[in-house]
């Protein structure tokens, strides 16, 4: 029934070693996780680059692990043929039943890739039974969140492993220019190349096939093409809206509108929808990894309620292909790429507003301890400089901190005032992790 959708989806069968493409940041999570019984879940937006993860990790497992090939199963269940029987879990598992008969694998552990798991309906319940065998480890890819915390995984609760990948890190896009990042002395070498990528990132973002496009006269093309795919797709669809008019346009508001801050009320005054459908929605886009909202940061949680949001995109290419132009807006595209990067690091980022009602970007707190980071493109211009430091230092005063970061477009020195100490890092630094 599936055997030439199998043999089509399964080269290594036959010898074919799959193209490496750039490393991931987050491959070592996945050798780490490896050996252990636990499900690996892939979560994050589409196209990101999830699918070339797992054919990597199928490259590892044949060559430094020695497992044959035949022992191992990819299934991309986004596949149109997979279309008609999605609805019925008996399907899936015919699909495995046809692979243990034509690829004949031996009697040691199957690895069992699947590809955007969520086109399948009740896929939980195939997963869960053949991992209670102990003989088939799962490597799972699903572009939303709910992947990981939707009813039906209370079946695996417990039993999953998640790895969050993101389009292309500036880091690793140096990576993939040669760029050598690895010394402090490397960084200062290559400030050229480093400024000219910068640029290059902070207009086409992170989306491989965008992002290492040599002629990016197509680039906004395909980046157009991936947001009405993810919002029609990943979001109308899961939510069964038949007419998306509404979800269309509060989406290219909130994308013509990174890093400011909304209400639900005031949206749902602006469409003319109720703060209930206005606050799905927002939900689903984050659900969807297509953007993401930030709250106050406060000890008390009914206050961060209460406050406004901010809202920030996955990708600073989608900025600029549907909302804005890079030049314009070069102060909202770098806050975006701070927050983007404070989330590669497994950071919750929150914004910090002082008793005299000036703003900090960002607020991060791990455990007991809280780091505050304040985003411009300059400091040299005297008003813009007591703006933003004057912020982020009564914000230090209120958190009883001594230290906070400045990140700016290309400056780089070191503040001392009234006590407290002002690092301030060029952009490029910060996303190369050179700010600790």
């Amino acid at each position: 029934m599936f055997e030439d959708l199998l043999t089509e989806q399964n080269p290594h069968w036959a010898g074919h070693v799959y193209d490496e493409g750039i490393e991931r940041e987050q491959f070592k999570a996945l050798l780490k996780y490896l050996p252990l019984p636990q499900i690996i879940s892939v979560v994050g937006v589409r196209r990101a680059g999830k699918s070339t993860l797992l054919k990597q990790l199928i490259n590892h497992l044949i060559a430094q692990e020695k497992v044959n090939p035949k022992n191992i199963l990819f299934l991309n269940l986004e596949h149109p043929y997979f279309a008609q029987y999605c609805t019925e879990v008996k399907y899936l598992e015919r699909a495995f039943e046809d692979f243990l008969k034509i690829a004949l694998p031996q009697k040691e552990k199957i690895y069992c890739f699947l590809d955007e798991v969520q086109f399948f309906h009740q896929w939980p319940v195939f997963v869960k039974a053949h991992f209670e065998q102990k003989n088939v480890k799962f490597i799972l890819t699903g572009s939303n969140s709910q992947l990981l915390s939707s009813d039906l995984l209370t079946l695996l609760s417990g039993r999953t492993l998640p790895v969050e990948v993101f389009p292309l890190s500036f880091k690793e896009l140096a990576a993939s220019q040669n760029i050598d990042t690895k010394t402090p002395l490397a960084i200062a070498q290559n400030k050229q190349r480093l400024r000219h990528l910068l640029d290059l990132y902070l207009s086409y973002g992170g989306f491989p096939e965008a992002a290492l496009l040599a002629n990016k006269e197509t680039a906004f093309d395909i980046l157009n093409a991936y947001s009405r795919t993810i919002l029609y797709q990943d979001v109308a669809k899961r939510l069964q809206i038949k007419k998306p008019i509404d979800l269309e346009k509060l989406f290219y508001y909130l994308i013509s509108n990174v890093t400011a801050s909304f209400t639900y009320h005031n949206l749902s005054t602006l469409f003319d929808l109720a703060d209930k459908t206005i606050k799905e929605y927002v939900l689903a886009f984050e659900e969807a990894f297509l953007l993401f909202e930030v709250d106050l940061f406060s000890f008390s949680v009914k206050k961060q309620i209460k406050n406004p949001h901010k809202g920030y995109s996955i990708d600073l290419g989608f900025v600029n292909s549907l909302a804005f132009k890079f030049s314009e807006n070069i102060g909202k595209l770098l806050e975006n790429a701070v927050f983007l990067e404070l989330k590669r690091r497994g950071k919750t980022p929150f914004y910090y507003k002082t008793t005299k009602d000036s703003g900090v970007d960002f607020a991060i707190q791990q455990g007991k301890k809280i780091e505050l980071i304040q985003v411009t493109k300059e400091l040299s211009s005297p008003e813009t400089r007591e703006r933003e430091i004057g912020s982020l230092i009564q914000g230090l005063k209120e958190l009883k901190l001594t230290n906070g970061t400045v990140v700016t477009l290309e400056e780089s020195e070191e503040i001392k005032r009234d006590g407290f100490t002002i690092k301030v890092l060029p952009m490029y630094k910060f996303l190369l992790g050179n700010d600790n």
